[in-house]
């Protein structure tokens, strides 16, 4: 089983998000999911490329959640662009959808 973790990034700051997300992927990983992290993914693809824009980013994270089992949709998700896109997505995929409450 494999949860990608989908919320809010963009208009957050760095701090604020980063903390979100590792905190919801300790949850799952203490549930025994194998777990996605869209902010390592971004982290990883500004390293190889640095002028990386926001399609980028959804491209990468678009197909990372095409291997995954579930999707966590984190406070707040509603609005942001990438996690309705992902949402969408994984309905799309027949991914079982789950909510969570970071606070």
């Amino acid at each position: 089983m494999t949860v990608y973790l989908s919320g809010k990034i963009t208009g957050l700051p760095k701090n604020v998000y980063t903390a979100n997300f590792a905190k919801a992927e300790r949850f799952y990983k203490g549930c025994g999911f194998s777990v996605i992290n869209p902010v390592t993914i971004g982290e990883a693809l500004l390293k190889r490329n640095p002028k990386a824009e926001y399609e980028d980013f959804m491209k990468e994270d678009i197909k990372a959640l095409k291997d995954c089992t579930h999707l966590a949709l984190l406070d707040g998700w509603e609005d942001s662009n990438g996690a309705n896109r992902e949402k969408a997505e994984a309905e799309r995929l027949g991914l079982e959808i789950m909510h969570l409450k970071l606070f």
